[in-house]
């Protein structure tokens, strides 16, 4: 019943305004081990129909479409993120972009397919500088909702 709750109860993401480029690093730093391990498990020779460098990403992060809407000055994204807390989540801002980033505690057991990894991150471009102290994420039922409102210069 505890779990049914969650699901239904809305529960907050952290924004934070950091150096996109960092997540970036740390992503290529995932997809560099596991090219790797591959190559290390085929005694460093590539065979045709393996994965390679170019295929580790999907193998490492999960897939993550995001809707996009602008209006009224807001930008919205949302993505579906069955099986994330917000506590597994944070939305990062910074260099006129978004990265939305998620490790799940469970990655090594997760039973969906969707997900095998339990790591997500997306980055995306932004048509405009945000008002970080207004920008919200939220949770509800695995369904990641991001307002995103202009930032207004006077």
């Amino acid at each position: 019943m505890t779990g049914e709750l969650q699901l239904r109860k809305e529960q907050s993401v952290s924004v934070v305004e950091a150096d996109i480029l960092d997540r970036i690093n740390e992503t290529d730093g995932l997809m560099a081990e596991r090219a790797n391990e591959v190559y290390q498990s085929q005694s460093g020779e590539h065979r045709p129909g393996q994965p390679d460098w170019f295929g580790e990403e999907q193998g490492t992060l999960c897939p993550l479409a995001i809707h996009r809407d602008v209006s009224d000055g807001i930008l919205r994204l949302t993505a579906q993120l069955p099986g994330f807390d917000a506590k597994d989540l944070e939305v990062v801002i910074g260099h006129r972009r978004i990265a939305i980033c998620g490790v799940h505690p469970d990655s090594d057991r997760r039973a969906d397919t969707h997900c095998k990894t339990g790591k997500v991150i997306r980055i995306v471009e932004l048509p405009f500088d945000i008002d970080l102290l207004t920008a919200r994420a939220t949770l509800r039922g695995g369904r990641l909702q991001v307002a995103l409102p202009r930032c207004q210069r006077g």
